[in-house]
């Protein structure tokens, strides 16, 4: 039998059907990935197996046992985990706390006036053996909010596998099943090969782990079976070993395509980057430090120019761009574009002077998401569009919100949606679509790609070479190796807050980007270029 059968589930969102009479089954110890288009229904499936959604039709059922539909506390206490794609976090408490918020340890007998006291010692005894097994580095007793998105995740996922051996766990053993929701997306190379390395380990321990990816490479490389949703309905299972990608890509998305290979945008890289060396210097940073963040960072890029930003979760990619955009008002130096020294005192200045940021946390700094779709995409361009005396042109935003949607093929069901009615993968392609043309002149990229599953990405990548061409100037941050070496004409790589070398031609490869980013500092890193 197998250990989790999720038995025709339907649920809908107002007038979204998000899963549509869907069953699937999965085996103990197995890795078993969910793909689909964004909106197709994956994450909807994993929250509702556990717990978090209550479908409005069918069963599940773990381990011969029919769970409460959409009660987390049941599905928590029959072994039921799930790592978010968005961090469900408060970044105002320490990392001890955030892992230990679901049973908090107190101490035994302790009360005053039946107020038990909470147990901290035993608090960041437990936080340290389930974090510091994913990255030693963090600190347990630091508020999470100061860490970086990537290291948030792992936090994240370190606190689903409390198996109840520490002191004050509530936890009722192992978890029997974990989903994962895209939880990669933030990660490093290096970090995602040690999760990797962590979710084989848990399935040969015989822990059922769903894991829903837009990485092709993650689902080749750990599952061992992969189910397929299109538009909320089920599609096939495969076995991973006897499916190939195209075939995949072809059951996701309903048709064959190209999926992208790393030498699609670079075969002209060396002939652009001369190219561009000779063009208008649009985006001018002088000198941009933050403390603790960034050490007087430098670059240029010229128009119709990608230049990528490698290095590892931490290394202040960022940070870089938020000081760049206005975001961090302890960053001093200076940017220009074109020439024209930019007003960072707030993001008002940058977007006068057509810069354009897409954020790699969407939710706290990308989304306004009590406003509608339509009005989060031309909320920056409101007042160019708008008639005499600053009154809104519905008709001409509505014309903007149409054009995008159907360029990004955005999934909503109308523009007054709210952001959250939508999948993460949609949200993201908003984010994208909000800044893409308009005269945007700087175009600030932080994991543009996030979420996105792989008929949309090859668009998004024609999209930033097609902006490139038109003159756009592009700075770039991505951790997917692949597609920075596939979009950059070349690339400054990171480390500890400072730029540790350019990679352009030849020398532009996996090996050298990764020698870089591990470098203690810039003269060391220069020494072994």
């Amino acid at each position: 039998m197998p250990l989790l059968t999720a038995s025709h589930i339907s649920k809908r969102f107002g007038h979204t059907q998000a899963l549509d009479d869907v069953s699937v089954t999965f085996e103990r110890g197995e890795v078993h990935a969910l793909m689909g288009e964004n909106g197709a229904g994956k994450s909807t499936l994993g929250k509702c197996i556990a717990g978090l959604h209550r479908q409005d039709a069918g069963t599940i059922t773990l381990d011969g046992r029919a769970l409460i539909p959409g009660d987390l506390d049941d599905a928590f206490d029959a072994g039921m985990r799930l790592v978010h794609q968005e961090l469900a976090q408060c970044p105002n408490l320490s990392v001890a706390e955030n892992l230990c918020l679901h049973d908090i340890p107190v101490r035994g007998g302790a009360r005053r006036s039946g107020v038990s006291l909470v147990d901290f010692r035993a608090m960041r005894e437990r936080a340290a053996r389930l974090v510091h097994a994913l990255d030693p580095s963090i600190d347990v007793e630091a508020p999470l909010g100061l860490l970086s998105p990537g290291r948030r995740q792992i936090c994240q996922i370190a606190a689903a596998l409390d198996d109840g051996s520490s002191p004050g766990s509530k936890a009722k053993g192992r978890p029997k099943v974990i989903v994962f929701d895209e939880p990669t997306s933030s990660l490093s190379v290096s970090e995602a090969d040690r999760l990797i390395e962590i979710t084989r380990a848990l399935a040969k321990s015989g822990i059922t782990v769903i894991y829903v990816s837009h990485r092709m490479g993650e689902i080749f490389q750990v599952c061992d079976r992969v189910t397929v949703l299109r538009d909320g309905k089920f599609v096939a299972t495969n076995v991973v070993k006897e499916i190939d990608e195209p075939t995949l890509v072809e059951q996701m998305i309903g048709r064959r395509i190209e999926t992208a290979r790393r030498g699609e945008f670079g075969k002209a890289r060396t002939a652009r980057a001369e190219e561009a060396a000779h063009r208008e210097v649009v985006l001018d940073v002088r000198n941009v430090a933050a403390p603790g963040r960034l050490k007087g960072v430098s670059l240029q890029v010229h128009a119709g120019e990608v230049v990528g930003v490698g290095g590892l979760v931490g290394a202040g990619r960022s940070e870089l761009l938020d000081a760049i955009f206005g975001l961090d008002p302890l960053a001093d130096g200076e940017v220009r574009v074109s020439g024209q020294l930019v007003d960072r005192a707030s993001p008002r200045g940058t977007i006068a002077a057509r810069m354009g940021y897409v954020p790699e946390d969407r939710r706290n700094q990308g989304l306004f998401f009590l406003l509608g779709v339509g009005e989060n995409t031309v909320l920056p361009f409101m007042p160019s569009l708008a008639g005499a005396l600053g009154f809104r042109r519905r008709g001409a935003e509505q014309s903007v919100v149409a054009e995008k949607f159907a360029d990004f093929r955005v999934k909503a069901a109308s523009p007054s949606s709210l952001p959250g009615e939508l999948s993460g993968g949609n949200q993201q392609k908003l984010l994208i679509a909000r800044w893409m043309g308009r005269g945007t002149r700087v175009l600030l990229l932080d994991e543009p790609t996030r979420g996105i599953d792989v008929g949309t990405k090859n668009e998004v990548y024609r999209l930033i070479r097609q902006a490139a061409d038109a003159g756009c100037a592009i700075l770039l941050v991505s951790s997917e190796m692949p597609e920075l070496l596939a979009l950059s004409d070349r690339v400054l790589v990171m480390c500890e807050g400072a730029i540790t070398g350019e990679l352009t031609g030849e020398g532009l490869t996996q090996a050298n980007i990764l020698r870089l980013a591990t470098a203690s500092d810039a003269r060391k890193a220069a020494a072994g270029v």
